[in-house]
């Protein structure tokens, strides 16, 4: 069932805070593209359209920021697998993400340049913010340095501290690994409950603090996650994450009151439960932008429509892109808010739906009718 215009995450937050743009240039299949998140964003297209590359991109741009860009280079095969084509086709990687906040706009623009020893390095690095007379003030922060120089600028550049305090609550989340060995089945370290991280290895731990806080917020949080596991796992009486020698894991109540561990609940579960815990943080931690690949994987239709449901909840406290293959989840979406990925000459781009262009053929089919017929593209 398509949500109503009244829905539309436009209509309610026209013109607020937020990332207005982001540009990515020669990373993986991007070879040049634009996204403007809005408040709610779903990509949907093929295998191998570039829906991952973007999101990973997203995940790239926060790493930035925490001096992380080695590591991500090392982890995802070095500087030539990331570069569009190689670096005989291409020589860096180009970033620039426009923000607004409470009226000021701001930018940050970086350009990560291949090394010979199949590195990045920040060729240029800035961040601007727009003058009142049109023009960009910018806080340059150099070139040739092999991490972000955001954390070592001046505390007195508001610039750069606006820059800083809005990619540092970009987040990305990706629980595909249910393994019987995944982060998301072993014991989490207590101490680490601060927030709900990327991969869910500290989901127990965090779910174990909104248990105990004496927070409000917390405690509603707490009742709202054990409410949604009930609804789209029946046998789940009550959620228990239990401090054992300085760990935690996550144990569950069920019908009959009885115990069971986290290896019990199967992947779908586990997936929901950690997706459900994300979008049912208080709304003051909150991350300003959402990113999550594929949340449909392994759930059933309610678990997706309730996914979709608590998307649209939080949409006005955040922004979230989600990346699909789903036609389950398209329905729960409005035209506006859905980009279709596709693949053309070896890059990736990105085509946002407009309402007026499908208003004839919405009098009779839905948006998954439409994806599946062609009408809109994304289709392999």
């Amino acid at each position: 069932m398509q949500p109503s215009p009244e829905d539309s995450p436009a209509a309610q937050d026209a013109g607020g805070d937020g990332f207005q743009l982001i540009h990515i240039a020669g990373f993986c299949s991007l070879k040049d593209v634009v996204l403007e998140p809005g408040r709610l964003t779903l990509l949907i297209g093929p295998n191998g359209a570039g829906k991952s590359n973007l999101l990973q991109a997203l995940r790239l741009i926060p790493l930035l920021r925490t001096r992380s860009l080695q590591s991500y280079v090392a982890d995802h095969g070095f500087g030539a697998a990331l570069l569009h084509y190689g670096p005989k086709t291409t020589d860096a990687i180009e970033i620039g993400v426009l923000i607004s906040d409470q009226g000021s706009s701001y930018r940050y623009d970086a350009r990560l340049a291949f090394a010979s020893d199949d590195s990045l390095y920040f060729q240029t690095e800035n961040a601007a913010c727009l003058h009142p007379d049109g023009s960009w003030v910018i806080s340059t922060l150099g070139g040739g340095h092999r991490e972000s120089k955001l954390l070592e600028a001046s505390p007195e550049d508001q610039t750069v501290a606006a820059v800083n305090r809005w990619l540092g609550r970009m987040t990305f989340y990706h629980f595909h690994d249910t393994s019987a060995q995944s982060k998301l089945r072993t014991h989490a370290r207590r101490e680490d409950d601060r927030y709900p991280r990327s991969d869910g290895s500290n989901l127990a731990a965090y779910l174990l603090r909104l248990k105990e806080s004496d927070q409000d917020a917390d405690r509603k949080a707490w009742q709202r996650i054990n409410r949604h596991c009930r609804h789209i796992a029946p046998a789940i009486k009550e959620l228990d994450p239990v401090a054992v020698n300085g760990s935690v894991r996550l144990d569950w109540i069920d019908d009959r009151d009885q115990r069971f561990g986290c290896h019990q609940l199967s992947d779908g579960t586990l997936r929901a439960l950690a997706l459900i815990t994300v979008l049912s943080q208080p709304a003051e931690r909150l991350p300003r932008l959402i990113s999550i690949d594929e949340p449909e994987l392994g759930l059933h239709p309610a678990a997706i429509a309730l996914i979709a449901e608590l998307c649209r909840s939080i949409c006005r406290h955040t922004q979230i892109v989600l990346s699909t293959q789903s036609t389950e989840l398209l329905d729960h979406f409005m035209v506006d808010e859905v980009v279709v990925v596709e693949r053309e000459e070896g890059a990736t781009s990105l085509k946002r739906l407009k309402e007026p262009d499908l208003r004839h053929w919405l009098e009779d089919y839905s948006l998954r009718d439409l994806y599946a017929k062609g009408v809109i593209g994304g289709t392999p």
